[in-house]
């Protein structure tokens, strides 16, 4: 399900199909330079070090997408894109258009996850099995990151729904050497933003690429790249994509193309080629070269997931 790409003429095997830049993915860049809470992921970076890279990626891929779905409601209502500077500024989100694509819920795009499951759906269906342990913890990590990433990214998305506190007045008599009252902090979760959160992680678990940050820097970086995800898998992929010297991803097509022919990628990396199923499972949402819905094969005690007992 989902998107796709297709040749609009004959390629030979070996031809270049397409370069894609660096700024046209999503990278952590965008995150820390971001003008709302760019300043905010940086100090979340420095305390965590750099296992808080996918935090901080998920972090702003879910408050765009908050400000985007804030800004199709007021669209839904009958505002304009040139209503006030709040429009215009919502009107702009960098990679809109991208984000509509995704999967920020289950089902979407056929995308299965267990971060989209509940804590009784993951027992029933999982207790007992391979990718269990791997499920509850990375279901852990997220809703430990998303009470991190509130207090970023809340204030943000509150104000541009009109959600501003009202203790911002400086009504009331006070003496000259009276300190002005504090604000209250909150604690209370972002109503949207845990589904958000869910959703991000999704994506960035099953989306991201590997990639280097320039030809002068060897470090990889975890990155989204729209237009290699508009791509379907594929055990028997079509085309491949490569690191260029200048930090340009380079896809080429692996095997000779007919026009009209879909474009196939294919999902799993180097890294990931001796990964288990079940692991392979609790990252990406899906195993590959099955077909038939994964919850169905849980629920039927599939090898994949679960140990089988040696017979005498």
């Amino acid at each position: 399900g989902g998107y796709g790409a297709f040749a609009s003429e004959d390629v030979s095997r070996g031809e270049l199909l397409m370069k894609i830049p660096r700024k046209c993915c999503v990278t952590l860049d965008d995150a820390l330079n971001d003008n709302e809470c760019g300043a905010a992921f940086q100090g979340l970076m420095e305390k965590a070090g750099p296992g808080s890279e996918t935090v901080i990626l998920a972090g702003y891929l879910a408050k765009e997408y908050l400000l985007l779905q804030e800004y199709e409601r007021r669209i839904a209502e009958g505002s304009s894109p040139d209503d006030d500077s709040e429009m215009r500024r919502l009107s702009k989100i960098k990679f809109g258009p991208y984000l509509r694509t995704l999967p920020w819920k289950r089902g979407v795009n056929a995308q299965e996850h267990v971060l989209f499951w509940d804590n009784d759906y993951v027992d029933t269906l999982l207790k007992g099995s391979l990718a269990y342990e791997d499920a509850v913890e990375i279901r852990s990590s997220v809703t430990y990151a998303t009470k991190i990433l509130n207090g970023i990214i809340a204030p943000v998305v509150r104000k541009a729904r009109g959600e501003g506190d009202d203790s911002d007045d400086d009504s009331g008599f006070r003496f000259p050497w009276q300190p002005k009252p504090e604000k209250e902090s909150s604690n209370e979760i972002l109503d949207g933003l845990e589904d958000a959160v869910r959703g991000a992680f999704v994506i960035c678990l099953s989306r991201s690429f590997a990639a280097p940050i320039s030809a002068d820097i060897e470090k990889t970086e975890e990155r989204l790249e729209p237009m290699l995800d508009l791509l379907q898998h594929s055990n028997n992929p079509n085309i491949k994509h490569g690191n260029a010297l200048s930090g340009k991803i380079e896809v080429t097509a692996s095997v000779d193309i007919k026009s009209g022919d879909e474009l196939f990628n294919q999902y799993l990396g180097e890294e990931d080629e001796n990964m288990p199923y079940h692991k392979f499972f609790t990252r990406f949402g899906f195993v590959p070269g099955v077909v038939e819905p994964l919850a169905d094969l849980i629920a039927d005690r599939s090898t994949i997931f679960f140990p089988q007992r040696a017979s005498v």
